[in-house]
């Protein structure tokens, strides 16, 4: 009986997979969005692989997913941080610039 192996990124895998089929997209029709092969997005989608950042910022945007629950689940977020994340997900980039700003300007008072 062969060995059940892990799957890394099982859960991504669903949530990409099951996110693409509602609304109706292909593999295909994915990875052009996304400017991936489609062989790449199978691979995804069996939960194989780890996807970059830049690519998880695609994915939200191209399958409307919170970009924060797909950076949790591969890896690059700790789950107890998703919290603080998820409060300022939806700022615009104008306002990230704001907040970026600021957190520099707290470092440099410590310094």
């Amino acid at each position: 009986m062969p060995k059940d192996t892990e799957v890394p990124y099982k859960k991504l895998a669903e949530i990409i997979k099951d996110a693409r089929e509602a609304r109706e997209l292909s593999q295909r029709q994915l990875s052009a969005t996304i400017q991936m092969s489609g062989s790449y997005i199978a691979h995804l989608e069996n939960g194989n692989i780890q996807p970059t950042v830049k690519t998880l910022k695609n994915l939200s945007d191209a399958l409307r997913l919170p970009y924060a629950v797909l950076a949790v689940l591969s890896g690059y977020i700790e789950p107890e941080n998703y919290d603080r994340l998820s409060d300022i997900s939806d700022l615009s980039d104008e306002e990230w610039k704001s907040v970026l700003d600021y957190a520099q300007f707290i470092r440099d008072k410590r310094s």
